[in-house]
């Protein structure tokens, strides 16, 4: 007996289903085009970091130049997870770049004692704006590296006023004859809403506040800065600036007096140098001469050993495999007395967070288990932030 025939299908249905098959059969190919895209990336930057461990497992020869050409902004600790920055480097996403700070001063005071390396080359032009009082750290490193004898040679294309910092403390400073560099002191700027909350849109804002100083909200009910508030910056700022113009001063040997005053008649003076700020840096013995990249890296395998495989030509190490060269040397195990280093960097805030930022149960967790640890004699707690929740800070 012979099964009765299946019920013709509805062309409407079988159109709507055929679409169904269609629609999912996409869903899937992309979804598995997604997957194996990701693991394709994951393998490439896999590969990468191993080869950068195999190059950077290389013995270190003598007479090899350092080269700390350092990328992004220095923090006191990474806010992102080591994969993470894996892959946004992979991707190109330089403004998630970061240095930890004691990881560029440890490579400077290795630097200093290290037989094998005779010179080091800064290279700043991608270092971003970080705090004073950071950078001010890496000063002092490089100043006592170049009392130690070894060579600090610096070189930008282009150098800002944070950047210049670091570069004044080389023995030579060189800028690239179509470059910049300007020292124009610090200032403030800030937008104010009253008008525009008040006026256009029929916004009343009511400010309490205890302190005449209590400024962060001020432009929400001014239209420009107060004099309170303008007095607690320039407070600071002349402070600062003076610090700095202090440290270049020192550094380069100038007459502290005669470079403030060539950068308070900062237009004339380009002026006088024919709008050629290159040449005007040169002229103010901000920077010891104007040099392309080729022509630096010329110099520097002259004094060098020149090296055909190399960028530059010249026998090199960058910060990043010098550090693992640092690292290998350490003892797995330490049995003395430990300080603990507890970072407290960016805004405070409650609960448990992440590097990066403050938490009241976090960081408080840490100091903690610093403190019933047996073999932490001291804790050195670093903070750089610009406050937050009370709470949280009654907790830490």
């Amino acid at each position: 007996m012979n099964p009765p025939p299946l019920p013709r299908r509805n062309p409407i249905a079988s159109f709507f289903v055929g679409l169904w098959d269609v629609m999912n059969f996409t869903r899937r190919l992309i979804l598995n085009l997604l997957f194996f895209g990701l693991l394709f990336l994951l393998l490439i930057v896999f590969l990468v970091a191993m080869g950068k461990g195999a190059s950077s497992a290389k013995i270190l020869q003598d007479r090899t130049t350092l080269v700390i050409a350092p990328e992004g902004r220095l923090v006191e600790q990474y806010s992102t997870d080591p994969v993470s920055r894996a892959l946004a480097k992979a991707v190109g996403d330089n403004n998630a770049e970061e240095i930890q700070l004691r990881d560029l001063i440890r490579a400077i005071e290795a630097a200093r004692d290290d037989k094998k390396i005779e010179r080091v080359v800064l290279e700043l032009d991608k270092l971003q704006p970080s705090g004073f009082a950071s950078m001010r750290e890496v000063a002092a490193a490089l100043q006592a590296l170049r009392a130690s004898g070894k060579q600090l040679v610096a070189f930008s294309e282009n150098m800002s006023q944070s950047q210049y910092l670091l570069a004044a403390q080389a023995d030579e400073v060189y800028l690239d004859p179509m470059g910049s560099l300007l020292l124009e002191g610090l200032g403030r700027y800030r937008q104010y809403f009253r008008s525009g909350l008040q006026d256009k849109l029929g916004v009343d804002v009511h400010l309490f506040k205890v302190g005449e100083y209590k400024s962060a909200a001020e432009p929400y009910v001014l239209d420009a800065a107060s004099p309170q508030a303008k007095e607690a910056d320039l407070f600071w700022m002349n402070d600062v600036w003076q610090r700095y113009l202090g440290d270049i001063a020192s550094a380069r040997k100038l007459d502290a007096a005669q470079l403030a005053a060539g950068i308070d008649t900062l237009p004339e003076g380009i002026a006088a140098a024919g709008g050629d700020l290159a040449r005007f840096a040169l002229q103010q013995k901000l920077v010891d001469g104007l040099k392309t990249r080729e022509e630096v890296e010329a110099l520097l395998t002259d004094r060098g050993v020149a090296d055909s495989d190399a960028d530059g030509g010249f026998r090199q190490i960058a910060l990043g495999d010098y550090l693992t060269q640092v690292d290998a040397r350490r003892s797995p195990i330490d049995h003395r007395p430990q300080v603990a280093v507890v970072v407290a960097e960016g805004e405070i805030a409650g609960g448990d967070l992440p590097a990066g930022r403050v938490g009241g149960v976090s960081t408080s967790a840490l100091l903690r288990a610093a403190r019933d640890d047996d073999d932490v004699k001291a804790v050195v707690l670093r903070v750089d932030s610009p406050g937050g929740e009370v709470f949280a800070s009654e907790q830490i």
